[in-house]
């Protein structure tokens, strides 16, 4: 999927209970964090959620990579 330039993917993380970590429930793409966070607030709002972030997926760091391997 080719994406426009000012346009980026999201990854969307969220918890229900303070003791549970936060999972991945998704993504969202969005020109900026602003409407990234409301676009998943809106997208992924059927679970009664305490806690939802989202990272632009370009700014995640990979900790291992089985390819570089």
């Amino acid at each position: 999927m080719t994406l426009k330039p000012d346009i980026q993917v999201y990854e969307v993380f969220a918890r229900q209970r303070r003791k549970d970590p936060l999972a991945h429930v998704g993504t969202v793409t969005a020109p900026n964090d602003d409407l990234a966070a409301a676009y998943a607030r809106s997208i992924y709002n059927e679970e009664p959620w305490i806690e939802m972030r989202v990272i632009a997926r370009k700014n995640l760091i990979a900790a291992l990579d089985l390819e570089e391997v």
